[in-house]
């Protein structure tokens, strides 16, 4: 169990949130992409306390939360802080709204991380891909990339106002594509699939609408001859569909 600190809007629609607890500062990091699952529960649910792993599970006869998963974007064990972006879709979406809604001193679950993302040590380049969904990864993955490794990363949102300062002490060139009133995800497909990657072995980060990403990753595997252990290609969304997911 944790309990929001701050919320701050680092975009118009990006929220940063920074969950506080004592445990946070013993929190094992898997670095770059590694994400959690945020629990939420039916109003009204009585939860008990302490709240465990142990004790969801065995909550579940009586009431399954419905899972969102994000992406830490910064750890400060010395404070024993985390912060998460949230892309503010609606106040009538489940993560979205209630991030929408989130105000210092509200209590939040999640368990996790997942495991990292690495390009690994014998990547000469490493190209990250991805829409507004994906910018906490692709900020994340940046900063934790070695020194000088060349990095093209294309990030697709909505317009100018959603770019953010990014810092990496990778050789990256970024590249910000404003889609306007385009449908999400068509620019990044069509610029990704126009890449060439550099000679050499590299690695191919990328995330964002389902169809999206199958078309990049037609293009790298089967167009282009990547073997696909050199892609980590993932759907954060499906068009049409809601993201919910029970225990």
């Amino acid at each position: 169990m944790t309990r929001v600190r701050r919320v701050e809007r680092i975009t118009p629609r990006m929220a940063r949130i920074t969950f506080a607890a004592g445990g946070l500062a013993g929190l094992r990091s898997n670095g770059t992409d590694q994400h959690v699952a945020l629990y939420f529960y039916e109003p009204g649910v009585e939860l008990p306390r302490p709240f465990t792993a142990e004790a969801a599970r065995a909550l579940l006869p009586v009431a399954r939360p419905r899972l969102r998963r994000y992406t830490i974007r910064h750890h400060r064990p010395g404070l024993g802080e985390v912060d998460m972006d949230f892309v503010l879709h609606g106040a009538d979406q489940l993560a979205s709204g209630w991030a929408e809604r989130a105000a210092p001193g509200d209590e939040a679950i999640w368990f996790g991380p997942s495991p990292g993302w690495t390009p690994g040590p014998d990547a000469e380049w490493a190209v990250l891909l991805g829409d507004e969904t994906a910018l906490p990864a692709i900020g994340a993955i940046l900063e934790q990339l070695p020194p000088g490794l060349p990095v093209s990363a294309l990030i697709e949102v909505p317009d100018p106002s959603e770019e953010q300062q990014l810092t990496t002490w990778a050789d990256a060139r970024i590249t910000w594509l404003h889609r306007g009133r385009r449908p999400a995800g068509q620019l990044l497909h069509e610029r990704s699939t126009a890449l060439r990657p550099p000679p050499g072995r590299g690695r191919i980060w990328g995330a964002a609408e389902r169809d999206v990403v199958r078309g990049i990753r037609r293009h790298f595997v089967e167009g282009l001859g990547t073997a696909r252990s050199d892609t980590h290609l993932t759907p954060y969304w499906t068009r049409g569909e809601t993201q919910d997911s029970e225990v």
